[in-house]
């Protein structure tokens, strides 16, 4: 449990109340904060070919000063300086993930991809009313939100946005937050997450499911009746303008949008937005409960995006994004740093799902179809997702016994040693206070060299929290 003079970093998110001069202060910022990204690539190639000079930030900062001060350019000073500086931070950090190998390349952003400014609060002067819901922002006035919540902390800035229903946001980053109070935990879980079922949670006694919503399944029909409706709305404008609608729009070219088709764009994404409210809300429950019930977690470490792009049908791919599972790991993750919890995370290739949880046989005929398998040799019938939740939370908890490495593969990544008898280490018990089944695995680590078992095992398994 964490101790109540312990303090975390957290964000707020609150719905704005702008005015109409406001909000066309903001679009024309976030056009031009977008100009200033794209003047940056522009500028740090031209520097690299030109004699091999590397501009950072501090540089470039150095330029945009007299790029305002140019005639064509003059339009940049009539807008507030911090969310230009803020891109330029932003610009030379995606360089250095670039060349970490964190990230790919900076790209140029396209138009109305640039959605949101951020703006840090001065902490010399009180720039937030947290009871009455008003923000100072230089060159944009004073803002109203919407107080939904209590919001303790030191507020260091505040992140804009507008989202595709043209609701208006506000992201308050803090620190100096006290850790939240989450009370006594004894239990161990196991997670495993899919598509059908979005979790099956087992605490080594009970199991249970919980059934994938799939919000965007069921506006499904209605999204594609209003994209097929502004796609003919499209096409009839690109024949108006003398265009060929089964060629593609000329580089340049700026379609005229009808009334029509801003109200088309509208339901669209409004449609978008209650899908995303639905799905966030579902998410941060699911996460909450777990978080709440249990003191140590195990999740399997699912490459999620390699099953969205390159796994079985349009529709699957579909559901994986819509299941939402990487947000429910990120979400597991921060909540348990709250809470003092601790997450551990079976590598991928960790067999769950093959492995029987009575007798550690594995079942290498089963396939994605079988939901239900009995083991050949113990005769156990088994729910499959049950079977691979009890799994990892058994692994889990063998991992955090060990105390093994942050590099995350098991001993089992590779199909060796598959089947192992399982029995309780004399006098090692859990963090939460329960003896840990380990298996012969710690007799071999005491009997072989490291590097043998380097080449063997490869790196251990991440243990996070």
């Amino acid at each position: 449990m964490v101790p109540s003079t312990a303090t975390i970093e957290r964000a707020y998110r609150v719905r704005l109340r702008l005015k109409p001069a406001q909000e066309r202060v903001l679009l024309r910022l976030f056009g031009a904060r977008r100009f200033v990204w794209n003047w940056a690539i522009r500028r740090k190639d031209e520097a690299w070919r030109a004699d091999g000079t590397k501009l950072n930030a501090v540089a470039l900062s150095r330029e945009f000063t007299q790029l305002k001060a140019s005639p064509e350019t003059a339009w940049l000073a009539e807008l507030p300086r911090e969310p230009f500086n803020q891109t330029l931070r932003d610009f030379d950090k995606a360089w250095t993930n670039f060349f970490a190998g964190r990230a790919k390349r900076p790209r140029r952003k396209t138009f109305g991809t640039v959605m949101s400014a951020r703006f840090t609060l001065d902490q010399r002067r009180e720039l937030v009313d947290r009871y009455a819901g008003r923000v100072q922002l230089a060159g944009i006035g004073k803002v109203r939100f919407r107080v939904s919540e209590a919001m303790p902390g030191r507020l260091r800035s505040i992140t804009v946005s507008r989202d595709a229903a043209g609701r208006w946001f506000g992201t308050f980053t803090a620190d100096r937050v006290p850790a939240p109070d989450a009370g006594e935990a004894t239990a161990a879980i196991g997670i495993d997450l899919g598509l059908k079922d979005v979790a099956v949670i087992s605490d080594g006694v009970s199991s249970r499911k919980v059934a994938a919503p799939k919000h965007l399944a069921a506006h499904l029909r209605r999204l594609r009746r209003y994209q097929r409706g502004y796609c003919r709305q499209r096409d009839a404008a690109m024949v108006r303008q003398g265009l060929n609608p089964a060629k593609r729009i000329p580089k340049g070219t700026r379609i005229v949008v009808s009334n029509r088709m801003h109200r088309r764009k509208a339901q669209i994404g409004a449609l978008h937005a209650k899908i995303g409210d639905q799905r966030r809300d579902h998410q941060h429950q699911l996460t909450s409960a777990a978080v709440d019930d249990a003191a140590v977690i195990a999740i399997e470490d699912l490459n999620v995006k390699a099953m969205a792009r390159g796994m079985g049908r349009k529709a699957f791919r579909r559901g994986v994004g819509d299941a939402g599972l990487g947000e429910i790991r990120r979400q597991l993750a921060y909540k348990a740093k709250w809470h003092g919890r601790v997450i551990v995370t079976v590598d991928r290739f960790y067999p769950s799902s093959k492995t029987c949880s009575e007798c550690g046989d594995i079942h290498t005929g089963l396939t994605l179809s079988d939901r239900h398998w009995t083991c050949a040799g113990c005769g156990t019938e088994h729910d499959r997702d049950i079977n691979a939740a009890k799994n990892i939370r058994r692994e889990g908890l063998r991992l955090l016994a060990e105390g093994t490495g942050p590099d995350g593969r098991t001993r089992r990544s590779r199909g060796t040693e598959a089947r192992e008898e399982d029995t309780c280490a004399a006098g090692r018990t859990s963090p939460i206070g329960q003896p840990i089944s380990l298996n012969r695995e710690l007799a071999y680590r005491a009997a072989t060299p490291r590097t043998t078992r380097q080449r063997r095992d490869g790196p251990a398994l991440r243990v996070e929290g």
